[in-house]
């Protein structure tokens, strides 16, 4: 073990920053991200193998709902277990023993409410939520944010709703990105690293699907209201993208300030019915100010995407769409010139 490495987490300890437990996590050697996948595709076909060979029979032979919730609490119960355990293998052993758990569970809300579709979703997303109070990986935790959050939006069947939704979900992520700082030292970080993982990636998706509304709707799935969803959208997307440019330049000059503000003013209006490449750029400046290059690089994936689809869609001619676009990025330069010549005046 690096003999730097041991000394730093040392002085850490000592002067009380971290604990016993955190110490010990930090002097393990990060395994090669190979090994990473082999452990984790040989943890879920083990689980997976296990679960068939000695769980199935005994739901095959007493198919009722007391049994299904017996060995689901159970399963639970071993993965919690599981978790606790030091090597990798039985980390990843443990998602996947949980989510057999919670599927169990489902089940037996399933077959004891009459074969509902509402009832398992709600009782699956709180027994997710309830795992996070466990002590859970942060793999697992992302599992069961994603899982809860899947069944609770697959209730709304509300357009403007899911728009609602949509822009709450981006700026409570845009909050907790601006304010890193002051939760990373927490006792409990990790799980509002989860869970404003997330949230990004639920805010980043949920927009790209209003983006395109129009097309993604074509069953009819949601309610008639797609047009009043997409201008919520849009109106949403561009208070938050104002919302995050004021906060992030609350330490410059003030000339500076009203420059990137009159700036932002300028492309929320010109970029309006592209709500996408709006609410995807606010996240892109959190997760810049969170110094998070991952999140950096997927926001900048979910604008390319953004602006492909708005280049390409129907509801705008052609011409329209290129002046939009050329006129947006001419103002984007002329904000930079301007800035980078008040800098040189100020220096």
């Amino acid at each position: 073990m690096n003999s730097l490495l041991v000394s730093t987490t040392e002085q850490l300890a000592h002067t009380g920053i971290i604990d016993h437990a955190a110490m010990q996590q930090l002097r393990q050697q990060s395994s090669p991200w190979w090994l990473h996948l082999l452990l984790g595709g040989a943890a879920w076909v083990a689980s997976i193998l296990i679960i068939s060979a000695f769980i199935g029979p005994i739901l095959a032979l007493a198919d009722n709902i007391t049994v299904h919730l017996t060995v689901g609490l159970l399963l639970l119960v071993g993965a919690i277990w599981l978790v606790t355990r030091i090597q990798e293998f039985l980390q990843h052993m443990s998602v996947a023993v949980a989510l057999a758990g919670q599927g169990l569970l489902a089940y037996a809300v399933y077959s004891w409410l009459g074969y509902g579709d509402e009832a398992p979703r709600y009782a699956c997303a709180v027994i997710s939520g309830l795992l996070l109070f466990s002590p859970l990986n942060q793999l697992h935790q992302r599992v069961s944010l994603s899982i809860a959050l899947l069944c609770l939006l697959s209730l709304i069947s509300s357009a403007p709703l899911i728009a609602v939704v949509s822009n709450l979900l981006a700026a409570v992520a845009v909050f907790l990105w601006c304010s890193r700082v002051q939760w990373a030292g927490l006792a409990y970080a990790a799980t509002l690293k989860s869970l404003l993982e997330i949230m990004t990636l639920a805010g980043l998706i949920l927009t790209l699907l209003g983006q395109c509304l129009l097309i993604v709707d074509s069953s009819n799935w949601l309610n008639d209201r797609l047009m009043l969803a997409q201008a919520l959208y849009s109106a949403l997307g561009s208070v938050l993208l104002l919302s995050t440019v004021f906060w992030l330049s609350r330490a410059v000059a003030v000339t500076q300030r009203i420059l990137l503000l009159t700036s932002t003013v300028i492309l929320c209006v010109l970029l309006y019915p592209a709500s996408g490449l709006l609410v995807s750029s606010a996240l892109l400046l959190a997760c810049f100010y969170g110094c998070s290059t991952r999140w950096y690089a997927l926001c900048l994936l979910s604008m390319l995407f953004a602006v492909g689809q708005f280049y390409y869609s129907l509801q705008l001619n052609l011409l329209h769409k290129s002046a939009l676009l050329a006129v947006s990025g001419m103002v984007l330069l002329a904000a930079w010139y301007v800035l980078q010549r008040y800098q040189r005046r100020v220096i």
